[in-house]
């Protein structure tokens, strides 16, 4: 028996899932999202539907009505207030699988708006950039319904791993790594940034990497500055989260602040328009449109 899947919000990461899981054979796919009421935003996400066989739904009323399992995946600002809205158009048949960047309080919160409407709610933590693996991106996955839903998807060649009942743990997990993955981002960042005015930052990861052998930091340098370059709004964000997280754990979130105030003020000089969105392959391009954004501010 097939699956119908929809997707509330249809970004990044709802696109390259979707275009996976059609590749895998699964159909139909929908989706609804609320650009889709912007004439700005609507014609990016309608050929994407289309890239990947996506039919759009124009309500998440229709979506609901469509759809078996369901993926959240809209800016996590917004996770609580769609869940709200979703839950009205839910029942027992759903599965609700949360994809978002939110904290493992806020992942409880959507279990709970969820809960009454009688779906299943199952919490996801993405836990690699979606882009390189669409579909197959590694989840961890918490609920009591998280071994039924994987059963459901294990014919389409999704990793998702069980990772038991308590809501929170998935989020936790990942959210923690991302003290050092988006702190790693920040470091190298502000080193780049810093050499590259001298023209030795080749140099400087070269001997960083004398000291951690295996890494080849220059190579790190271009794939994560590169993502920074064209995600950073998203990431620090995400950060930001861990910072309010780990403050509410009594723990002082020093590592976490700086990393989302550096990723954010490397955000807002607009180096994802100057690069159209895709991430480039070596940081010193980075650095170069860096130093041009920082010529033209006034």
């Amino acid at each position: 028996m097939g699956v119908a899947v929809g997707f509330i919000g249809f970004g990044e990461a709802g696109y390259h899932i979707a275009k996976g899981l059609h590749g895998a054979g699964l159909s139909p796919i929908f989706a609804y999202d609320v650009a889709l009421e912007s004439d700005v935003h609507r014609a990016g996400i309608e050929t994407r539907a289309a890239a990947a066989d996506v039919v759009l739904c124009k309500s998440l009323a229709d979506l609901a009505r469509c759809s078996e399992i369901i993926f959240s995946t809209v800016v996590s600002s917004v996770a609580t207030a769609v869940a709200r809205e979703a839950a009205v158009h839910l029942g027992g048949q759903h599965y609700y699988m949360d994809l978002n960047s939110t904290s493992p309080a806020v992942k409880k919160e959507i279990a709970e708006i969820i809960a009454p409407s009688g779906a299943r709610f199952v919490e996801a933590a993405v836990m690699a950039a979606v882009p390189p693996f669409g579909h197959k991106v590694p989840m961890l996955l918490c609920g009591e319904a998280a071994a039924k839903l994987i059963a459901r998807l294990s014919a389409y060649g999704m990793s998702l791993e069980d990772f038991g009942h308590e809501i929170g743990r998935a989020t936790a997990t990942k959210m923690f790594r991302s003290i050092v993955v988006k702190g790693l981002e920040a470091l190298l960042l502000e080193c780049t940034m810093a050499a590259s005015r001298y023209g030795v930052s080749e140099k400087v990861l070269e001997s960083v990497g004398a000291g951690y052998p295996g890494i080849d930091w220059n190579k790190l340098a271009n794939y994560l500055i590169g993502r920074t370059a064209v995600h950073g709004e998203r990431r620090a964000h995400e950060m930001e989260e861990v910072a309010r997280t780990l403050q509410a754990m009594g723990i002082e979130p020093i590592m976490a602040e700086a990393a989302a105030k550096r990723i954010m003020g490397f955000a807002r000089l607009g180096l994802k328009e100057r690069f159209g969105g895709k991430a480039p392959e070596s940081y010193h391009e980075v650095m170069r449109a860096l130093e041009d954004a920082q010529e033209t501010q006034p």
